[in-house]
């Protein structure tokens, strides 16, 4: 047995790896799931065995879950996210947005599911993900002229990208940028150096000693400490 999954009643999907030449057991929680690393030569039963003797041991360094109902969720740009339960009726976590404002979104909850579960808490984090790539459009790309315009350089186009770990690209050959959608979950100041840096590559292609200088002009000398916050950012999402 080298890997082996079990769908426990409260700790729900468990990931078992054997790991040879280990006399250790180690465990950690993977977006809802637990992962579990075993030493070689142990059958299914003394696996179950293990799992229920460290039972308590793996709720307690279960995450909390990271979205709740009643929930208020405020972006920059003046997005408003509420969570909250749903109908009787509903089986499924339904996005819906308000009839009376482009800026205020609702996500419902099957009032019959746990928050809690990781199905539940996958399909929030993937409605505020629908909501961010419906929204990028009109305020990434108007922030993001408003500061090429003050810095009197020219970009040809502006493009969202629906990449998740790339958060900005630029073609400086094409005056192009691409700003992904996931900069909607930053603030303010870390969006604009998204912004500022791909702004600098139009001149410094590579991250070049000039690059960071440029840079850190057009971030009002921030830019090692923007970027040290941006690596050390939370993020309120799967990424």
């Amino acid at each position: 047995m080298n890997s082996l999954r079990i769908n426990h009643p409260s700790l729900g999907l468990i990931s078992v790896v054997e790991r040879k030449g280990s006399s250790k057991l180690s465990a950690r929680w993977v977006n809802g799931e637990l992962h579990i690393n075993i030493p070689a030569g142990l059958s299914r039963i003394q696996i179950a065995e293990t799992i229920e003797r460290h039972r308590s041991d793996f709720e307690g360094i279960r995450p909390l879950p990271r979205f709740s109902s009643g929930m208020r969720l405020r972006l920059d740009g003046g997005i408003v996210i509420t969570i909250t339960a749903g109908d009787a009726s509903m089986n499924d976590v339904r996005l819906r947005i308000s009839p009376t404002s482009i800026s205020s979104f609702i996500i419902e909850l099957p009032p019959l599911k746990p928050v809690a579960s990781p199905e539940i808490q996958k399909r929030i984090d993937a409605c505020l993900k629908a909501i961010c790539r419906h929204v990028a459009p009109k305020i990434l790309i108007p922030r993001a002229r408003t500061i090429a315009g003050r810095l009197g350089l020219k970009v040809d186009k502006w493009e969202i990208s629906h990449g998740k770990t790339t958060l900005g690209l630029c073609f400086p050959k094409e005056k192009r940028i691409k700003l992904s959608y996931m900069c909607m979950f930053l603030s303010d100041e870390l969006r604009d150096y998204i912004i500022c840096h791909e702004l600098a590559h139009l001149t410094e292609p590579g991250h070049t000693p000039s690059f960071h200088a440029l840079c850190d002009r057009y971030c009002s000398g921030r830019e090692s400490e923007l970027r040290t916050i941006l690596r050390h950012y939370t993020w309120p999402v799967d990424r």
